[in-house]
């Protein structure tokens, strides 16, 4: 079975556009304006950010593919049972968990792989590519289109099969420390005693290299895309070329924060708010955050959040983590 399905944007009552236009409304009018990161991601802004985690530069990436391919065999080892579900949130183009999926089908596991995304084109494209190339395999694969949550309790709820849930790259180290928290909580209550997470952390290290991962001309691009998609989605006249991305380490957040900057004093008008944004010249716009972990952090976050650490998973430089959590106990 290889299917898509489109999941509710939240659990209110707010459609996708409507969540859009609010978030839109509320971070411009904010005395410093910022905007969150997922409103780059429509198929488009996907393909952009696919692109980057295939920079040299980025980290991350290049840091998580080390992990998976060789610690595989530590992540199958949890698989507890014949068969399981295995959920990624914010699954992409799944690249990094193809690599998995291959290892755990050459161990003749039984499984459901759930792909859950906000991006239509990447959850589509995902599961057209796993049909294709394993529609001879036991795999079962349903994409979902929506929130995560949605797509989490829905598959939780009627499964009484293990789950291995996975949220790889940077997503957390995107959102605030109380929307991490928030977030974690309601990941604890979604799962059961037998079910494990694989979570990623980009780890602290020199803002050296901090600052040569987050400036390059693809990251101008895909900030830029936030521009394209409020002009898209709720009729505003952004016009990219007065504006200029910039990425740097904030000591006093230790996050790495982007910023768009306004080149000139102009004002820009959303037709589906009915309403005028004025910047001034070189007023920022910020659109991204990466906190980055020490693992202290990480084991206070996980015990804080109802989680045990299974065990650390680390590329060969120590770069970034992918964590293995677990139900406290």
């Amino acid at each position: 079975m290889f299917e898509t399905k489109v999941l509710p944007t939240e659990t209110t009552s707010l459609s996708h556009e409507e969540q859009f236009a609010y978030t839109v409304q509320e971070g411009l009018s904010l005395e410093n304006k910022r905007l969150p990161s997922w409103l780059i991601f429509d198929s488009a802004g996907s393909e952009i950010f696919k692109n980057i985690t295939e920079l040299a530069e980025y980290l991350p990436a290049a840091c998580e593919f080390e992990i998976i391919r060789h610690h595989k065999n530590s992540i199958a080892e949890l698989i507890t049972g014949d068969t399981f579900n295995l959920i990624e949130l914010g699954s992409g183009d799944g690249c990094k968990t193809r690599i998995l999926i291959e290892h755990l089908l050459g161990r003749k596991f039984s499984f459901h792989y759930f792909p859950i995304d906000i991006s239509s084109g990447a959850v589509k494209n995902l599961a057209g590519s796993l049909e294709n190339d394993h529609h001879d395999t036991p795999l079962k694969v349903t994409g979902l289109i929506g929130d995560y949550f949605a797509g989490l309790n829905s598959i939780v709820q009627n499964s009484p099969k293990q789950n291995l849930v996975l949220f790889l790259g940077v997503s957390l180290n995107n959102m605030d420390p109380p929307a991490a928290r928030s977030f974690l909580e309601n990941l604890n209550k979604a799962l059961g005693p037998k079910d494990h997470l694989l979570i990623g952390f980009d780890l602290m290290k020199n803002p050296k290299l901090l600052y040569s991962a987050y400036n390059h001309p693809l990251f101008e691009k895909f900030n830029l895309h936030l521009l394209d998609r409020i002009n898209q989605v709720l009729g505003a006249d952004f016009d990219k070329d007065y504006f200029v991305q910039q990425g740097q380490y904030n000591p006093n957040t230790r996050a790495v924060e982007s910023y768009l900057y306004s080149t000139r004093d102009q004002t820009v008008h959303i037709g589906a708010l009915n309403k005028d944004y004025h910047f001034n010249a070189w007023e920022t716009l910020q659109t991204e955050q990466s906190f980055k972990y020490t693992l202290e952090e990480i084991e206070n976050l996980a015990a804080e959040n109802g989680f045990e650490v299974v065990e650390h998973l680390f590329d060969s430089r120590k770069y970034f983590v992918d964590s293995i959590w677990r139900i406290a106990r």
